[in-house]
């Protein structure tokens, strides 16, 4: 060895004290890996260190959960409800509430609608169309016909007491016997299908205008024309005016049957859409800082990133 390599090794010789001296102490091992591995990174803490702008122990964009059942059973009540509740954008509130008040606004235009179309043509049936006049055909005409269409020995039992008063200010639903009706009906066997319901019954109305049997009861009728069982070209105008009076009135009820069952359907999609809403919210992705005190002193601090998926 050279003379300036012997200087150069007794110079670091005598400085490596010094230079010992400035390190900190190695801190003792505590027996806990991750201490031990991570002790490197440990920094002395200093009373003069400055304080840190947030709690060491926990900080994030954290936020409290929202209910996923309160979300759905808000917009069950009232649709868009839900979706507010869950911070959901604003446009899914907006729609689900316009559906629900056009929904209710249609119902209630069409279901109004329908109701007086009804009333209408009701009234008009109780106006054009007579029991009396009806039986009084079958009376007049039932023993021309063939005794394969018809019962005439039934027909003839039933007539004798099917009227139960001759007063003729009385409508004829009034002062005919609706049990002595239907067997008259029941015997003419070649051309009736229905026995008539009893006044006011929904069916009642529609029997009149749909079947072909009804047609003499129908104040326009020509009962001296017609003497056959059945002959749908004898069916009157007042009789086709009637089936499309009904027949509009059930379309109008029949949108307002839409409506509400969109209105329905409104309800249970936006309950579904409000409590995915409620459960994605609580999907948050949260970031950490957190601190830990080591055993010889020390402080170390952590960053990462936590993924919390909340149902409730």
């Amino acid at each position: 060895m050279n003379r300036q390599a012997r200087t150069i090794l007794l110079i670091f010789w005598l400085a490596l004290p010094v230079i010992a001296s400035a390190q900190p102490a190695t801190p003792p091992l505590t027996g806990v890996l991750d201490l031990d591995v991570r002790s490197g990174l440990r920094q002395p803490a200093s009373p003069n260190a400055p304080a840190l702008p947030f709690p060491l122990d926990s900080i994030g964009n954290d936020h409290h959960a929202k209910s996923v059942w309160l979300a759905g059973g808000l917009s069950a009540l009232l649709p868009g409800a839900g979706q507010l509740y869950a911070d959901a954008p604003l446009w899914r509130t907006i729609l689900y509430g316009t559906i629900e008040a056009a929904g209710w606004t249609v119902y209630g235009i069409y279901n109004a609608r329908g109701n007086q179309a009804t009333s209408d043509f009701q009234d008009y049936a109780d106006a054009h169309w007579d029991v009396a006049r009806y039986v009084d055909w079958i009376a007049a005409n039932y023993q021309h016909w063939s005794s394969t269409d018809v019962d005439r020995t039934a027909a003839a039992a039933a007539l004798a007491t099917i009227y139960t008063s001759n007063d003729p200010s009385l409508p004829g639903w009034k002062r005919i016997d609706i049990a002595e009706l239907h067997k008259l009906e029941r015997a003419v066997t070649g051309g009736f299908s229905h026995t008539l319901p009893a006044h006011g019954d929904q069916q009642y109305y529609e029997e009149l205008g749909k079947y072909v049997q009804y047609r003499a009861g129908w104040d326009d009728h020509d009962a001296m024309a017609d003497t056959v069982i059945y002959d749908p070209a004898r069916v009157t105008a007042h009789n086709l005016e009637y089936t499309a009076d009904r027949r509009d009135a059930n379309n109008l009820l029949g949108i307002a049957g839409t409506a509400l069952g969109a209105v329905v359907l409104n309800h249970v999609v936006s309950l579904v859409d409000a409590a995915l809403a409620a459960r994605s919210y609580n999907a948050s992705l949260r970031s950490t800082v957190r601190g830990e005190l080591l055993p010889d002193g020390t402080r170390s601090t952590i960053v990462g990133l936590e993924i919390r998926i909340g149902f409730r």
